[in-house]
């Protein structure tokens, strides 16, 4: 059976589009939906409630990662399709990614993702994939949307609870650690409704507490013992976090050397990512720098207490 979690807070606009899309791909498949809320103060649980079984986080600061683990622990599926409020499943995507992982023998699978950008109910961009995906491949990386077998998923400790952001990323490090591959399919997987906020300024982007996702992650993989597999997997960020710092250094202490080395370190940083065409991993590399060490000292544990609403329909 294929147990497909659902996750979200304040999703009321979305919930009856991502549902009706999971029906319909989900027609002749055996499945259940679980829906974990995470306190929302609209109509997302009663809108939930009419198409899946609904659990509430009790923690007052809660994190997708929680949500998905929650999912997971409530979940009677063989598979777990993890999907977030705001994402629509597409049809087909399924029965690929069975018969993909028949033939591989994949621990997951994930698969194109479009996202669609809105501003005060408008469309104004879109990307129509995501991670430019155009054969199968060991998945680079993934986002909120995965098919992973159970037996994978615990076999690699589960989702971490306790990190604001990059939970994907320390999950992915440790199904690789235990060779657990991510297999991405070139197969249109879910269409991601992404709003944009109108005259959102640059200091709050900048002060966006989402950034210290990363050093929470990090401090996540020291807690399940998985510190080397994380660096490995992030050893770009790594290595392009120990040059700034490298550099800063030098141009504090040895001025003449100092200079050039910082602006070597930046063009070769800003190089690497123009040749991959993902330019927005600069900028946030350069947040990486003074958000790590923050999101290291941020980090805290999670309660994994929930409620379940039993009034939810399967």
């Amino acid at each position: 059976m294929l147990s497909i979690i659902v996750i979200g807070k304040n999703e009321a606009a979305h919930l009856p589009d991502c549902f009706s899309s999971i029906k319909r791909a989900c027609s002749g498949i055996p499945h259940e939906i679980i829906y974990v809320d995470s306190g929302s103060t609209d109509e997302s649980l009663s809108i939930a409630s009419q198409f899946a079984r609904c659990c509430l986080v009790a923690d007052p600061n809660p994190t997708p990662g929680l949500g998905r683990r929650i999912g997971s622990e409530e979940a009677k599926g063989e598979w777990l399709l993890f999907l977030d409020g705001d994402m629509r499943l597409e049809n087909g995507f399924l029965e690929q990614a069975f018969a993909a992982a028949d033939r591989t023998g994949s621990a997951a699978i994930t698969g194109i993702r479009h996202d669609i950008y809105y501003q005060a109910g408008k469309k104004v961009s879109e990307n129509a994939n995501y991670f430019h995906c155009i054969t199968a491949r060991a998945a680079i990386e993934f986002g909120g949307a995965l098919l992973i077998r159970r037996e994978a998923l615990t076999t690699s400790l589960g989702w971490s609870s306790d990190t604001i952001a990059c939970e994907e990323n320390e999950l992915h490090s440790r199904l690789i650690k235990y060779h657990l591959h991510v297999l991405e399919l070139p197969v249109p997987m879910i269409i991601h409704s992404d709003a944009v906020q109108q005259n959102r300024s640059a200091l709050s982007i900048l002060l966006n507490r989402r950034h210290l996702g990363q050093g929470e992650a990090f401090r996540c993989a020291i807690a399940k013992g998985s510190l080397g597999a994380y660096l490995r997997f992030n050893c770009i960020w790594f290595l392009f976090y120990l040059f700034d710092v490298l550099s800063i250094i030098l141009l504090l202490c040895v001025h003449w050397l100092g200079l050039p080395l910082f602006c070597f370190f930046q063009a070769l940083q800003l190089g690497y990512y123009m040749k991959r065409k993902i330019i927005r991993r600069y900028v946030s590399q350069k947040l990486f720098f003074f958000y790590f060490p923050a999101g290291c000292l941020t980090y805290h544990k999670r309660s994994l207490d929930y409620t379940v609403l039993t009034e939810g329909a399967n």
